[in-house]
């Protein structure tokens, strides 16, 4: 896992979207303040089924790019900011592997989504 400093300076890079399929992210730790603030409206459960699908679709992860397994390291230029579903597509593989292109070489989505940071 990275840093707490890394993992800011991922998101001010990469900004708050999967570098893999560019889709909008938000951290494990906004989305326990949505929970505690909307209960009955956003649950996050211990299994899939009783975790809300929006927010576990934008749960923000970080990727090795190329695994520790093939000698890749916890430098940043290794680690990109991913969704759930590209980090768990990609697991422990090589991009070589599964026919990934690599994602640090795809501009940087640029908008004005800020991963509900603002709470």
């Amino acid at each position: 896992m990275p840093t707490g400093s890394q993992i800011r300076c991922l998101h001010q890079r990469d900004g708050f979207h999967c570098r893999f399929c560019g889709l909008p992210v938000i951290r494990a730790e906004i989305r326990k303040k949505v929970v505690a603030l909307y209960p009955d409206a956003v649950s996050w459960g211990r299994t899939n089924a009783s975790q809300h699908a929006g927010f576990q679709a934008l749960w923000a992860q970080y990727d090795h790019v190329v695994p520790h397994s093939a000698g890749g390291t916890n430098e940043l230029d290794n680690l990109v900011v991913t969704c759930a579903a590209c980090n768990f597509g990609k697991m422990s593989y090589r991009l070589e592997e599964i026919g990934l292109l690599d994602p640090r070489e795809f501009p940087i989505v640029v908008s004005h989504w800020d991963g509900l940071e603002r709470l």
